[in-house]
């Protein structure tokens, strides 16, 4: 996994390549939860060249989500490709966590304020 970190127009943007697994998983998160305790307030992840991810990268995902609403937090996924998007839709969070074509669609969403931080009560709900 390489990452590339960026900011456009105001908004942070981690640009992620190859594969998020077991291996670059606590790589990931680590880099997350450094925005977590910066507050940042939108991050947009573009994984436009990620090949794959497995189970410990969508709970890094998953955790930094939940972590960054805490303090009204955005994230936006960009540049998902069918298998990524697969991935997402089995275990929902694309109806969770908005997601862009293109990093510039994201960052533009957030700027109009279309994209809103999840509601406080969303990760007190049950599974079911």
């Amino acid at each position: 996994m390489r990452l590339k970190e960026s900011v456009e127009d105001g908004i942070d943007v981690f640009a992620l390549q190859g594969e998020i697994d077991l291996h670059y998983a606590p790589v990931l998160r680590s880099l997350l939860q450094s925005k977590v305790k910066a507050q940042t307030r939108a991050l947009v992840l573009d994984l436009s060249g990620v090949e794959y991810i497995d189970s410990s990268g969508l709970a890094t995902i998953i955790e930094y989500f939940r972590d960054a609403s805490k303090h009204a937090g955005i994230l936006c996924l960009v540049g998902l490709n069918a298998n990524l998007k697969s991935t997402f839709e089995i275990v929902r969070l694309d109806k969770a966590i908005p997601s862009f074509a293109t990093a510039a669609e994201a960052t533009d969403a957030l700027k109009r304020g279309a994209v809103l931080p999840p509601p406080t009560t969303f990760f007190n709900r049950s599974a079911a």
